[in-house]
């Protein structure tokens, strides 16, 4: 490996927004297999979020799907691609746990608390200055965009 192939370093601000932005990434894969499991392999009666198994199969598909955008939204704010996937991430996810603080028919309880306190300091951090200035930094060149002298094709 050479110093080309490294980015660099992220500041520590951007690291503990997403550090505060990958709290729900877990709880979104449990849920996931969970109900993809309960749907169509282990079916559960009565079902658990729905009124039938399909129901609780296309809710893990769902969370599957929430998954993999909010682990790819935590991945790009991390290498300062891109901030907005994240920051509409955890908007989402902060409105989501306000729905489970103040509805306590859900069942949020402490993971409720939990949830909106990550999302809000995701959001406050992923906007402090030296976020936004990694964010918008310089970059590296692309292997593609390399000159070609620079990979030893020109004399």
């Amino acid at each position: 490996m050479t110093d080309d192939d490294l980015d660099r370093e992220a500041p520590p601000i951007v690291v503990a927004a997403a550090a505060s932005g990958a709290v729900p990434v877990p709880f979104l894969g449990v849920y996931a297999v969970m109900f993809i499991v309960h749907g169509k392999f282990h079916p559960v009666v009565p079902p658990d979020i729905t009124s039938t198994q399909n129901g609780e199969f296309v809710a893990g598909l769902i969370a599957l799907a929430l998954f993999v955008v909010a682990l790819v939204a935590v991945i790009m704010m991390l290498n300062g691609s891109r901030r907005w996937p994240f920051a509409i991430v955890q908007l989402a996810v902060l409105a989501g746990a306000i729905d489970l603080v103040v509805d306590s028919t859900r069942g949020g309880g402490v993971t409720g608390f939990v949830l909106v306190a990550a999302a809000a300091a995701a959001l406050v951090l992923a906007f402090f200055p030296a976020a936004s200035a990694y964010v918008r930094g310089p970059r590296r060149p692309r292997r593609e965009d390399a000159p070609s002298d620079a990979m030893g094709l020109t004399d």
